[in-house]
């Protein structure tokens, strides 16, 4: 989370630059938001309305998120306010909030939403496949996609493929 700030910083700019209107069809850049902070669906809003108001696509990748406990413990040795939610359920229905959030704007904003659901949850997919259905996006539809890492929950990105949705592998990199 001390770094976050500096890459959506970073990222924000890229996105401006990359996924302008008048360059791309597309969101080209994504950002990556991880649910199991108390502040990423805030941030998540705040960026999407800055997207609308600059005029360029939005792409975002969601995680959970993956580095809980030198979070708090950070947060702790700085005397700080952890930044992860107090609970599981709370990271769950901030990235279930947030998946329905950008589904929906999806539909009402005349500019490319994307949204890369990076999830081992199964009860998260079937959650945003039901959203899909209620606001009427296909299953190949540019506007999401589904992706679990490489060497885990095959049983769902294959299931995913299989059935027509747009399903990947990812593998992440770096320190």
């Amino acid at each position: 989370a001390r770094f976050q700030p500096a890459i959506d910083n970073l990222v924000l700019d890229l996105q401006r630059t990359y996924n302008a209107t008048h360059t791309t069809d597309i969101p080209i850049i994504y950002n990556t938001y991880q649910c199991y902070l108390k502040d990423a669906g805030d941030r998540l809003k705040t960026d999407v309305e800055r997207s609308e108001r600059h005029n360029y696509h939005f792409g975002a990748k969601l995680v959970r998120g993956a580095y809980m406990e030198s979070e708090r413990a950070l947060a702790a040795a700085k005397g700080d306010l952890s930044p992860i939610h107090d609970t599981l359920q709370d990271t769950h229905d901030c990235y279930n909030d947030s998946v329905k959030f950008l589904l929906k704007h999806s539909k009402t904003s005349n500019k490319t939403t994307e949204v890369m659901c990076a999830t081992h949850n199964q009860e998260t997919i079937e959650l945003a496949i039901d959203a899909m259905n209620e606001i009427g996006i296909d299953r190949k539809a540019q506007t999401i996609c589904f992706a679990q890492l490489f060497g885990m929950m095959d049983n769902l990105t294959y299931k995913l493929g299989h059935t027509g949705f747009r399903a990947y592998k990812y593998v992440p990199y770096g320190p």
